[in-house]
Formats: structure tokens, sequence, C-alpha cells
């Protein structure tokens, strides 16, 4: 039964009402959603109306709110009619006074619409509702939610303009009362102002090469009034040459698409009216900035000009080219860019071009866009992320669909200014880009402006900074234009992660393209491009052709070089050939041998903050162990030195050994060699240097590590003591030991991979490590080093030998069958004690046979004192005071003495001294093996059990049993 209340004036600015507060209730209390309800306005007589007056009905939607002024009235306890709130313009072009009395009924279950067709009521509303199609579309059903045939809506534009609507066909049925959702199609038919005529002659005189002169204007053809933003181009953007025109009148040229919005009825020419549009205006960033140029005399707003319009095939869609300038649009002069091809990078311009010309042609073909469509380009540094991106602007702007405007903007220059003020250059960035569409807007170092938040610094400005860029460019945001077709945001940073994370949840960037490191081919292409740059560009300088540089050789060398490093190595290459030829007063000529002095001592720029370690340590200097050599060779040396054969590989090739063995067998020598002998850089690791009280210190360390690795490959990380950072797990009463195997895992075979990292490590005790270590695609393979047999011991005497002299009458084969159980170090032990013994007997006879020459030279000289009186002389000298006082008097005499200054001087040579058997015999007779038997057959058993059952020795008792594992969490 419908309910009485009053009608009360509120802005609502939408078609929608709010209902008294005792039909309110019922509703909030049953969850009835304002979308599945309809509400019948009826104007209710009283004593003043006229009885012949028809009464007024509408129906119209729910906002879900409850009326405030009957709100109002029901806290105050006041009696009378309950009142409902509706928007006044509303209101009254439905016949609803202020006060009147309603009759407000409630319709339940009603269907849902198909299609509604709608018409403007004006020709201004018609042009509103073109002009902002896609803001209505998108807050259409926010504002109106039932339709009946007939009747009058109202929408609001920006919640500023209102259109006034009404609705001429509901599913074919002037009689029913549907509600609107989603899947309802509203067609609104165009209500075009009235038309003009121009002269229909002016459609038959132009021809393909010449454009006659335009007749009277008084004559009229029929044409439809219709706004559209155009681009100017240049005349020289034309495809193809343009008639000439020498009248008073200015001529246009647009795509066959733009005539078609513009002209409706199909004529060849169109007459129009075009004005300029002022551009946006900079911020000022300060008072002594330098004031924008001031805008031409005739550039308002409000002037206008006739010009007529034809198409012309070929030109970008919403793009324009003027014969004549008009409207205070300037004719400027284009300068030529030479763009210099990058080399080595062509699959990353491959996939940033695609983009962004598959975006630009895609938003021809739509009527809007929300949001500005953003590719982030990641890379390191040195990487070329600037010249990528300048390239691919520089692409897209000469791409004749395009001819994009380009804005490029380095970030790092605002990185210090206030918010307010890089807020303010936020919007006049978006601004320009969308004023010169189509447009690219470039953001290069992003993350230097809007980085991640660190976890000991105050993060807000970075924070706020993520959401004012979100508010502006993501399409997820409310206040986006809704309109961004033709524009581009191309956004470099070191890497997806360097950003604010705010960026990634609203989906700023719609792709990303990273930057990898460069392969040999890469590399070999770039280094050939720069040699061939820089002399191109030099007068004298050209390659040696007798020893032409071998691109191939230089490219090996230089893994792990970025495109920057290669341009500074190809400079210091020149200015060595620079340095040759002016000692040689020659031409300045490359030679292999130039490129590696130029490499002797230079360092690259991912390198720089490294700390790698250099060993000098060589095969040579290790005897023994032949097959475990073998097994490292095949694994880190092949693949470096043979990349190209092992790149095509169908299997997955190893990255991990883990060298297990008796203690001073040699494994950690083993790793210092491999990374000498291979030509990889060196990062080690003791185990337990890693380990830290403080809860994520410990796995922060690992993730260090291996971003170190990563940044120095090829590069060997190195993990000595491996047992003490890696057990298994589930036996530590902390849980850190676990959580730095879990961190392990993932770094070493996870969702990204290993890419030029190869890990070793080292362990006497491998049954310790946790069994997930060891499986493939981490430690792929374990190499046990032995105790070394006869054989082994002569060749590691030999090798430890190499540097101290060695008697004719040594004879190591028989010391090597004499030190049965020994190990590398305890042989390396006993050659160190035979030299101390050598070197002690060389002192011992040394201070026994001093020269006479010495012994004079320590001699006192006698002297006399003349002056001095009797109290002086009773003055006793120290010591220290005397053999002072006798080194001056030698300093004097040395001086004095010409003659012996001209005197040749005797050269005394080093006595060198040899190791003689004797020597090895008494050092072996106090020398004892470092491992016990006992010890050696412990070890042994628990290697043979590693190798027959990997994983499943019984794990090692904790300490005091008594309770559960307690973790740090």
């Amino acid at each position: 039964m419908p309910r009485t209340a009053r009608m009360h004036y509120m802005s609502l600015k939408s078609s929608l009402i709010n209902l008294p507060i005792s039909i309110y209730g019922p509703l909030v209390e049953r969850n009835v959603r304002p979308q599945h309800l309809a509400v019948h306005l009826r104007s209710s007589k009283n004593g003043d109306e006229v009885n012949d007056v028809s009464p007024v009905e509408a129906y119209v939607g729910w906002t879900g709110m409850a009326a405030v002024s009957s709100l109002a009235h029901f806290n105050a306890g006041e009696r009378g009619f309950e009142t409902l709130d509706m928007d006044p313009q509303y209101a009254q072009s439905l016949g609803f006074a202020e006060g009147s009395l309603v009759e407000v009924g409630l319709l339940h279950e009603l269907a849902f619409a198909k299609t509604v067709g709608i018409e403007p009521l004006s020709s201004d509303d018609w042009e509103i509702t073109e002009l902002h199609a896609d803001h209505l579309e998108s807050t259409f059903l926010s504002q109106v939610r039932v339709a009946r045939a007939g009747q009058e809506i109202d929408v609001w534009v920006l919640g500023r303009t209102r259109v006034r609507l009404r609705i001429v066909d509901v599913d074919s049925n002037p009689d029913k009362v549907l509600l609107l959702t989603t899947n309802t199609e509203v067609h609104i038919a165009p209500k075009r102002r009235a038309k003009v005529r121009s002269l229909a002659s002016l459609s038959r005189n132009i021809t393909a090469a010449k454009l006659s002169s335009p007749p009277s204007s008084r004559a009229t053809a029929d044409i439809p009034t219709a706004r559209l933003s155009l681009r100017v181009l240049p005349s020289e953007f034309s495809p193809r040459p343009l008639p000439q025109w020498d009248g008073p009148e200015s001529i246009g040229y647009v795509s066959p698409s733009t005539y078609a919005r513009l002209n409706g009825n199909g004529s060849r020419l169109l007459n129009a009216r075009i004005k300029r549009l002022p551009a946006p205006r900079e911020p000022a960033a300060s008072s002594d900035s330098v004031p924008p140029p001031a805008e031409p005399k005739n550039a308002s707003g409000n002037d206008q000009e006739h010009i007529y319009l034809s198409a012309i095939a070929e030109l970008p869609d919403r793009q324009i080219i003027l014969l004549k300038p008009a409207v205070g649009i300037m004719n400027w002069d284009l300068l030529r860019q030479h763009s210099v091809p990058l080399a080595g990078v062509s699959d990353v311009l491959k996939k940033c071009n695609s983009f962004c010309i598959r975006t630009m042609l895609l938003h021809s073909t739509m009527r809007s866009v929300r949001g500005v469509p953003a590719l982030l380009l990641t890379g390191g540094t040195g990487t070329g992320k600037t010249s990528i991106s300048s390239y691919v602007a520089r692409c897209l702007q000469s791409d004749p669909r395009v001819h994009a405007f380009v804005y490029h903007v380095d970030a790092c220059t605002y990185a210090q200014k206030p918010v307010p003020q890089v807020k303010s250059l936020m919007q006049y960035w978006y601004d320009k880009a969308r004023w010169h569409r189509p447009s690219i807007l470039v953001l290069d170092n992003l993350d230097a402006l809007i980085s991640v938040e660190l976890e000991h610094a105050d993060s807000f400005r970075s924070r706020q900074l993520a959401a004012i860029f979100t508010a502006i460019f993501s399409s997820a945001a409310k206040s986006t234009s809704p309109d961004t077709r033709g524009m581009i945001l191309l956004a470099t940073a070191s890497s997806s992660t360097s950003l604010h994370p705010i960026l990634t949840q609203s989906h700023v960037f719609k792709a990303t393209v990273h930057i990898r490191s460069l392969n040999r081919d890469s590399r070999k292409e770039i280094l050939s491009h720069l040699v061939e740059e820089r002399i191109r560009h030099s007068d004298g300088l050209r390659i040696d052709e007798t020893s032409p540089l071998n691109y191939n050789a230089l490219a090996t060398q230089t893994e792990g070089y970025s495109v920057s490093d290669l341009k500074d190595f190809v400079s210091r290459a020149v200015h060595q050939a620079a340095m040759k030829s002016i000692a040689l007063s020659g031409d300045v000529i490359l030679t292999p041998e130039v490129f590696e002095t130029a490499q002797a001592d230079f360092v690259p720029l991912s390198l720089r903050s490294i700390g790698l370690q250099r060993p000098d340590t060589v095969w040579a200097d290790i005897g023994g162990l032949e097959e475990v050599k073998r097994i490292l060779r095949e694994t880190l040396e092949w693949p470096t030195k043979y990349g190209p054969i092992f790149a095509q590989a169908p299997l997955r090739l190893r990255s991990g050994l883990l060298l297990y063995g008796y203690p001073g067998c040699g494994k950690t020598l083993l790793a210092s060699a491999v990374a000498k002998e291979c030509g990889l850089n060196f990062i080690s690791v003791k185990g337990p240097e890693i380990l830290n009280k403080y809860i994520g210190a410990s796995e922060k360390s690992v993730r260090e590590l291996f971003e170190r690795a990563t940044a120095a490959k090829p590069c060997v990380l190195f993990f000595d003591e491996f047992d003490s950072i890696a057990p298994k797990r589930g036996h530590d009463s902390t849980g850190v030991t676990d959580r730095v195997v879990n961190q392990l895992l993932t770094q070493m075979d996870g969702a990204e991979g290993l890419d030029g990292v190869y890990v070793l490590a080292a362990t006497s005790r491998p049954d310790l490590i946790d069994a997930a270590l060891l499986r493939p695609g981490r430690l792929d393979k374990s190499v046990l080093c032995n105790m070394p047999d006869k054989n082994e011991r002569s060749s590691i005497l030999r090798a430890v030998s190499r540097k101290v002299t060695l008697a004719d009458s040594v004879h190591l084969d028989e010391i090597a069958e004499a030190t049965e159980g020994f190990s590398g170090a305890d042989l390396q032990a006993l050659i160190s004690n035979a030299q101390l013994e050598v070197v002690h007997a060389s002192l011992a006879h040394g201070a026994s046979s001093s020269s006479e020459a010495d012994r004079e030279e320590e001699a006192s000289l006698e002297y006399v004192s003349f002056g001095n009186s009797s109290e002086d002389n009773k003055q006793v000298s120290s010591r220290a005071e005397e053999t002072m006082f006798q080194k001056r008097l030698r300093q004097i005499q040395n001086s004095s003495r010409g003659a012996q200054r001209n005197k040749p001087k005797v050269q005394r040579f080093p006595v060198k001294h040899e190791i003689t058997h004797e020597n090895l015999l008494r050092a072996l007779g106090t020398a004892r093996s470092s491992i016990s038997p006992e010890e050696r057959r412990r070890l042994d058993h628990i290697y043979r059990s590693f190798v027959s059952d990997r994983g499943s020795l019984p794990a090692p008792p904790e300490d005091g049993a008594v309770g559960s594992r307690v973790t740090l969490m």
C-alpha cells in the first residue's frame, strides 16, 4: 500500500531518490538491494489542487540511503508527513514541487530490460553526451536504474553538467517498467543542430593535382556539426604531394576515418570552424626559473576561423595537415635527427616496438581508453636502458602510421623535490602528453623517484608519490581521465622490484621487458659496431690489416661486460693505440695487443662494488686428484670455453658440485684453482660467517651472496665448511640453519634459476648436509677427494716443492712411500718443516762466521772532547746515548772519506739454501699424520654409506634430547 510523503529538494545529481525513514528501515532489515527495487511516485491531491489536473507520476530508482530531512524529523519527534529527497532540477522537470505530497510505492521483482532507446531533449544535450560518452557509459547505472517509455531521466557529467534525456523505447513495449543492469543495451539517438548550406559546386572543383578557388559561401550544402580535437602535422609529413592552393581560405587534410566523423552526408569538401586549444603550462619551480615562451598573439581559445577540409589516404587518424597556417598555428621547420642503430639488443627493441605500435593502432579503432598503457623497461646499470627507450621513442616518432610526439623526462632530477611540486609536475607531464596526442611519455629512472619502501627509513614520501602517480596514470584510479587514446608511457627502472609495490598492485604497467646480460654473440656485434663507429668519426684511426681484430676472441674475453663496459673498453683501446702512435710517431692502429693492454687493469662496472677474491692457485700447484680435476674442468671450464656448443645442449647442465673428503686433501685448494684456470670470478664464503643471531639476517646474507654472484657472472660461489650452514632440517633448536637451508634451496633451484653462477661446496661430513641440497638441480654431483696413494703423494710432493730448492740427492718417491696415511696438507707441512730446518742451520752457520769487516764496523771509535768543564766530565753517559754518539761519529767518518766513496763494493748474492734428503728424513721422523687410523676408518665408513645410500644416514643425536625443538618465528 502506498505511503504519503512530502517532497524535499536535495542536490543528489542523479535520477534517484532517498526514501523516508519508515520505508528505509524495513528494506534494510530484509537486505533489499537498491538495484532490485523501483519506486513509483504519484502526486497526491489535497485541498489546494484543482480536481481536473491530472496527477504527476514517475518511476525512479533508490539510492540505498534514507532521506536526511526525514531522519531529522524523526530525531526531533515531529509529527506529520515524512519527507523524501530528490534532486531539484530532476523533480521540477518531472513536475514535483517543493513541499508537495507524493504517494510512494515500491515495486519488487521487476524484470530486467534488454534494450532501451533514449534520445536527448536538445542538441546541446546530444553534444555533451557525444563528448563524454565514455564517462556516461561508466556512470549511467549509478544515476539511473528504472526505465519506462516516455519518461525523462537526467544524468550528470563529472558531477557538474546536467544532460536531459527521454526514454523512447523499452524492449518494444511502451507500458513496461523495467530495471537496468550491466547487460542492458542503451541506444542514444543523435539530435543534431540545424544544418547549414554551402556551395554544391565545391565538391566538383577538387582534382588530384590542383585545387581551384572555392566559390562564394552564399550557396550552402548540408554539413553536420561535430567537435573533434586534431593534432596539426607539418605538410612535409604528407604521404604524397598535396594540391597547390593560393586562395585566402585555409585548406586542411585529414584521414578518411576522421573525415567520416566530421561529415555525415558524405560530401567531398567540408566547411568547418577551427580554433587552437591552449597548451598546458609547466608549473614554475621557483621564482628564478625561466618563464615559458609567450603564446602567439592570435592563439586565444576564443579565436575561430573557417577552414575547408578534405580527406586523403595514408594520414594518421585524428591528425590534420594545413596548407596555410591558421588561428595562431605556426609552421615549424623540421630538424633531421640521425638515429644511430643499436647493436646487440634486437630482441628487446622488437618487443618494445611491437608493444608501442600495436597499442597505437589499437587505440585508433577504439572510442575511448581509460588509463595510460605503460611499458616498463628494466635492466642493470650500464645495460643501455636510456638509449633503448630513446631509440624506441624515435622509431614511434618516425613511423608514418603514428608520428608520435616524444616527451622525455629524467626522473632523477626530481628525486629531491618537494612532494607538492612533484605532484604538479606529474600532472603537467600527463597534460602535455595528452595535449600532443599521439604521444609517448618516457620516464627514465622512475625507481629513483618512486622507490621501494626501505626497512629502516621513512617511506612516506615514496608511498605518497606512488599514490599520486597511480591516480594520474593507472586505469584503476577513479580520477583517471576517461579518454587517453594515443598515449603511451615508457618507464625505465633497474628492476620491477625496485619500484613501489603500489605501482605493481594497481597494474600500471601492462608489460615488462627485461634487458638480459649480453651473450657472446651480442658482445661481438656491439664490439664490432663500436669499433666501426670510432673509425668512422675519427681521422687516422684504422685496424691493422696484417693482424685484424678477432671479435670472437674479444667477445669471449669480455664475459660479464655490459654495454657501458664495452664502450669504455673500446675507448681505452683507442687511447692505448693513440699513446703507442705518439711514441712511435705513426698512425693510430688498433691491434689485438692494444686491446689486451687496455683490458689489463680494466674492471667492469658491475664488478667494482663486489668483493671478489683473486686466487693465484693453478692446477700445477695441486698434486694428484686427477679425476676430480677432470670433473671440475668438464663442469666449469668447458661451458665457459665452448659456450656456443653447450648452449645447444638439450639437457640441463650441471651448475653445482659438492667436494667432500678427508680433512687436508685439497678441497679448498681445488676451488681456488678452478677460478684461476677457468677464467671465472670467485667469491669464497666461510660457512659460519653468514650466520647471524637476528631473525632474517642469515637469509638476507644468503640472498646478497647470490645477488653478488649473479652480478659478477660467470662466477664461482664457493661455500667452505658447508655442513655448518646447511645441516639437516629439524635438528636446530633456534631454527636459524633451517631457514638458511630453505633460502639456499630457493636460490639454487628456485623459479628464476641460476644463469652463469656455479656453486661449489666443500665439507668433510656430507652426511650432515640436508638431503634436499644434494638432489639434481642443486648440488648435482658429489666428488670424493680421497686420501692420496703412493703415486699421488709423489705428485703432491713435486707440486709443493716447486717453490723451494731441492738438492739432487732428494728422492721424492722414497719419501712418498714412507708417508703412508699422510694427507696433502701433511705432505706440505713436511716440506715446510724441512725448509725450516735448513734455514735454522744456515742462520747458525752465519752467526759463527761473521766477517772481520763487520766486526770492524761495530768497533767503538775513540774520541777526545775539548772545552768541557770538570763538572761535565764527571757526568756518565747512558749506553743508549753512547751508541747514538758512536753512530754519528761513523757517519762523519764515512762522509769524510772521499776515496772510500769511489771504492768498488763487493756484491753479495743471497745464498740459496737447498733441502737435502737428510733434511726430509729428519723432518719425517718428527712428522705425524693429522688423521688417526680410527678417524680414517670412521670417515671411510661414512663416505661409503653416503655413496651407497645418499641422504639416508641417521641424523646425529640432539644435545639434551629432553623436550622438542623450539624454532624462532
